[in-house]
């Protein structure tokens, strides 16, 4: 019987543990806190979270996902908008999640789902070891090193697997081995809780809805709870105007909250006592690769990715990774390498998408939720959905009320956004009144029919689009360049016969074409390269990655073994701004680099100034493009191009001896 040792009881380290005992496994997990079965839930965070489908079906993967609906889930339909002008008692604005009312996410108590499924843990018979926190792995043994009430232990098993959150001691060591690549990006807002009670009759609001106190760089939200109670969560900026740094006193909070928040104050009897009491907790968004050692330390859910609250799927990503997991380890067997290498290969770019979908989703629901035309999209949305179900999916359906992976949510949701964008120019909010409510449903469904059918907005075969930045003396350039400096010689407004001027500035100016001379040594220059290269059939591919790291394969939104034109530009997001400067944007890995290269790609192009990072020295994708003579185009402007297959056009100058070209880079739809 394989031993499995899992680090971390939390909600994945249980539910994994749950799903390798009904696969036969022998499972210990060890766990920093004390028993909360006998010393009650004394969790890092309380925070409520939003259960959804995909959430569901890890757990009905191991056979609790009644037990978690019947005993501690409560439905939310849509959200409750309470607007800075509702007075205490008014009804707040609901935004139904879906056309469908059967769509919810449901609100759990974190630490009741964490006590239900220990106590499944331990019905399945799994070791649990309290009081134990890893100090360190031996990733080679395997074995994990804890300090316990009576000292350091050392427990070895077969698989290792760290489910232990966001600050995770296994993914730790796992940095300190070669090539590992880690980054964490805080937001400029924390949370605190606060607490709404139950009132005489109940629930004091609405108990099926997502409550949310938008204000733009601030919001409130609330949760219900079984108990009839709610959790109230805000979610502030740590410094600045409307920040939990700007209430110092008693005095200061009831203030602000009779100011922006009047509504809840009845609601809130313990307000300035929980809000002195309770911890302010950062908000963190983890990215790392790779996610295994060999065969024999994996890790999982915010160990592996940890993301920000505001999609309510980190619970619901660790429960699809456990899903995942199980899966890949039962279908490999005794090959656990390459179970832990389909696994990580099946997550991490979901993963990195749901993490991109959640910070994206603070800022709808900061700062959009109470905007007319916000609010006007979203019932365009809703009404061609309802029209069109099998054509047409909202992203936030996709990814709460769905399996499908968080890659193809994102990918449809951008798909569904363009139609939108066509159907409102041509039916815009001020249309609404103007044909009443059957006629404007009818004006929405004839013109996204016309829309989704390509009859209009159908891109053109062979529309050209341009990738090149504006040359301007305010292009970014980097640090120490020669940024564009235009020298008037001759000008027709002054009554020269000509205008003529002379162009100062460095070679690498906006979209241009390394010449290997610039990270080689001998080696040619950009004028005594071919052309070939820089014209012909190309992919554009998505690779959403964090800022400052590097674009792994597992981050490309099209497998590489489906690319099959020489020509790849890559869409990373990262240096979204050529006129406005920023350091941390991403590079390649040199394993990108090489596998590209092995299936026949001749050149490589992305949406940043480099394809190494900032603080590079030694350049190792730059290296790996002069070994395998792979052409270099960087500073593209890959914004608003849609994945897919191009014919790319991008000539650099015959400027020979020289280290790069600017090139005017261009891609003709296929």
């Amino acid at each position: 019987m394989p031993h499995a040792l899992i680090v971390g009881a939390g909600l994945a380290g249980s539910l994994l543990g749950c799903y390798l005992a009904r696969a036969g496994w022998r499972v210990s997990i060890y766990e920093r806190r004390p028993d909360p079965r006998a010393h009650g839930y004394a969790g890092g965070r309380s925070i409520n979270l939003a259960l959804s489908v995909r959430g569901l079906s890890g757990l009905a993967g191991a056979g609790l996902a009644e037990m978690v609906m019947q005993t501690e889930a409560i439905p939310m339909r849509g959200r409750a908008i309470h607007p800075v002008t509702l007075a205490p008692g008014g009804t707040p604005l609901f935004q139904p999640y879906s056309h469908d009312p059967h769509d919810a996410i449901n609100s759990v108590s974190r630490g009741g789902l964490n006590l239900a499924l220990l106590r499944a843990a331990a019905e399945a018979g799994i070791e649990l070891h309290f009081e134990h926190a890893c100090v360190d792995v031996d990733l080679d043994a395997p074995a994990a090193v804890f300090e316990g009430p009576n000292g350091r232990v050392q427990a070895s098993a077969d698989l290792i697997l760290g489910a232990d959150g966001a600050y995770s001691p296994v993914r730790a060591r796992l940095q300190r081995t070669d090539r590992f690549d880690y980054s964490q990006s805080y937001l400029a807002h924390g949370y605190k809780e606060l607490s709404i009670p139950a009132g005489p009759a109940g629930f004091q609001l609405e108990p099926h809805a997502l409550h949310i106190w938008p204000r733009g760089s601030s919001m409130m939200i609330a949760l219900p709870n079984r108990d009839h109670s709610f959790t109230c969560t805000l979610f502030w900026p740590l410094e600045g105007d409307h920040s939990f740094a700007s209430l110092r006193s008693a005095e200061d909070v009831r203030a602000h909250f009779a100011t922006h928040y009047p509504d809840a104050v009845p609601l809130l009897p313990t307000l300035v006592e929980d809000y002195f009491a309770n911890p302010t907790g950062s908000l963190v968004t983890v990215r790392c690769a790779p996610w295994r050692w060999q065969d024999k330390v994996a890790i999982l859910g915010d160990a592996a990715h940890a993301i920000v609250p505001f999609y309510g799927q980190g619970m619901n990503a660790a429960f699809e990774d456990c899903k995942a997991l199980a899966e890949c380890l039962a279908a490999h067997g005794s090959d656990r390498e390459a179970a832990l290498a389909e696994f990580e290969a099946r997550r991490r770019p979901n993963a990195n998408a749901i993490a991109d979908m959640a910070l994206a989703n603070f800022v709808e629901m900061r700062d959009k939720v109470g905007n007319a035309e916000f609010l006007y999209r979203k019932r365009v949305e809703q009404t061609v959905h309802q029209a069109f179900p099998e054509r047409v999916t909202p992203q936030y359906n996709l990814v709460s009320f769905s399996t499908v992976p968080y890659v193809e949510a994102f990918a449809r949701g951008q798909a569904l956004d363009r139609v939108l964008d066509q159907v409102i120019a041509a039916v815009p909010m001020s249309r609404l009144s103007a044909l009443g409510e059957t006629a404007w449903k009818e004006a929405i469904c004839q013109r996204a029919a016309a829309v989704l059918d390509g009859a209009v907005g159908a891109p053109a075969a062979g529309e050209l689009i341009d990738l090149t930045p504006a040359i301007t003396p305010q292009l970014g350039v980097w640090p120490g360049d020669t940024p564009l400096a235009r020298e008037v010689l001759c000008d027709l407004a002054r009554g020269d016969n000509i205008t003529l001027s002379t162009l100062r500035a460095t070679a690498h100016l906006g979209a241009h074409a390394d010449g290997p001379n610039h990270y080689g040594v001998d080696a040619p220059g950009i004028g005594e390269r071919p052309l070939e290269p820089y014209v012909g059939p190309c992919h554009v591919i998505d690779a959403p990655v964090a800022r400052g790291t590097r674009v792994q394969l597992a981050d490309l939104r099209l497998p590489p073994e489906q690319i099959r034109h020489p020509r790849v530009l890559l869409r990373t997001g990262t240096f979204p701004d050529p006129h406005a400067w920023n350091e941390d944007f991403a590079g390649l890995s040199v394993e990108l680099v090489e596998t590209l290269a092995a299936r026949g790609v001749r050149l490589i192009g992305l949406d940043t100034p480099s394809v190494d990072l900032f603080t590079s020295k030694d350049l190792p994708a730059h290296q790996a493009f002069l070994r395998h003579d792979v052409a270099i185009l960087e500073g593209l402007v890959l914004r608003d191009v849609e994945p897919g297959e191009y014919e790319l056009l991008a000539a650099p100058l015959k400027l020979v001896g020289f280290d790069a070209s600017p090139v005017r880079a261009v891609l003709r739809r296929r």
